[in-house]
């Protein structure tokens, strides 16, 4: 079996997802300890958004392990499964957000009805301390995510969906600690005494109604990658056909580039058209290999093919019959 090695950038990924992985399950544990001593249901939804992120990491681990790996099976390796992660953490992060907005909904609705006795007041200050700890945890381990993805020229969707999971995670946090300083100002016996109720209902409310076009951007994307779509990423695109354009020879016609991404695999088709009699073979290959070696300096998973498209007409050998 053929043995693989890690580049510098699969070990900036690797590294950055185990920090994260720490910290989520720091939060995580964080969370439920503040839910038994606030009776905060949001708390325990952010604690298990956490575990469930926590539990995502480990897995992202493994598939930096694996994705280069070819087998008979997956000839060109196994990116397949970076796609397939994002799809899968894009649905679950909605699936939090989905059990946020229902449970802040049903709490909303039991007061309102005069079922004030089966919620349970909230202890202000333990909430408090835990969402602006976690918020602060939260923003700054997205901001890592993010500094170490540019560093690789933005081409890991593992770190691209950690980033973006976690700045949720972080917002939510934040605006909980943000519905805890209204519940400091309001009273039960005033006129703000749903404000103990209700404070985390309604600011979930708020969040998932700004926070539900992160995951479903994750889903679309993953989709698209995992169909074999085009590259969605336009700023990268314009990069990849830019060297293209630069590098092609003046007696090659460029016809089409198609661009397509699956995970960190780059797969980029270029048909090409010639007003020569014949395409020379040689100048093909000096082509492909220049434009992927620019190429692949920043995207080192990379396959580039020139695709000659159609046949140019062949000059007659001299012993042909006319």
């Amino acid at each position: 079996m053929k043995k693989f090695f890690f580049n510098k950038k699969d070990h900036k990924e690797n590294r950055a997802l185990l920090i994260g992985a720490v910290a989520n399950l720091i939060m995580a544990a964080l969370a439920w300890f503040t839910y038994y001593l606030s009776n905060s249901g949001a708390i325990l939804l952010d604690g298990n958004y956490s575990f469930i992120m926590f539990l995502g990491v480990i897995v992202a681990l493994k598939i930096v392990t694996v994705k280069v790996r070819r087998t008979k099976t997956f000839p060109l390796g196994q990116f397949f499964y970076e796609s397939l992660y994002g799809f899968i953490k894009g649905l679950m992060i909605l699936g939090v957000l989905i059990m946020s907005l229902s449970t802040a909904i049903a709490r909303i609705v039991m007061y309102f009805t005069g079922s004030t006795d089966s919620i349970p007041m909230l202890i202000p200050d333990p909430i408090l301390y835990y969402a602006l700890v976690c918020s602060i945890i939260c923003y700054s381990v997205s901001f890592f995510y993010y500094q170490q993805n540019r560093s690789i020229g933005n081409s890991s969707i593992l770190l691209k969906t950690e980033q973006k999971a976690t700045f949720v995670d972080g917002t939510l946090s934040l605006g909980i600690a943000a519905g805890i300083f209204f519940l400091t100002t309001g009273g039960a016996g005033s006129k703000f005494g749903f404000i103990p109720y209700l404070a985390d209902s309604f600011f979930v409310l708020i969040l998932v109604s700004i926070l539900i076009k992160e995951p479903l951007a994750i889903i679309r994307e993953s989709v698209i990658e995992l169909a074999g779509g085009t590259l969605q990423d336009k700023e990268k695109r314009e990069a990849f056909e830019r060297a293209v354009y630069l590098n092609m020879p003046k007696t090659f016609n460029i016809e089409d580039i198609f661009i397509s991404k699956n995970g960190s695999k780059y797969i980029v088709l270029i048909y090409i058209s010639t007003d020569e009699a014949v395409y020379p073979r040689k100048d093909i290959i000096e082509t492909k290999d220049k434009i992927t070696g620019i190429l692949s300096k920043d995207h080192p998973y990379l396959s580039l093919d020139i695709i000659p498209e159609g046949k140019p007409i062949q000059e007659k050998r001299p012993n042909e019959n006319k």
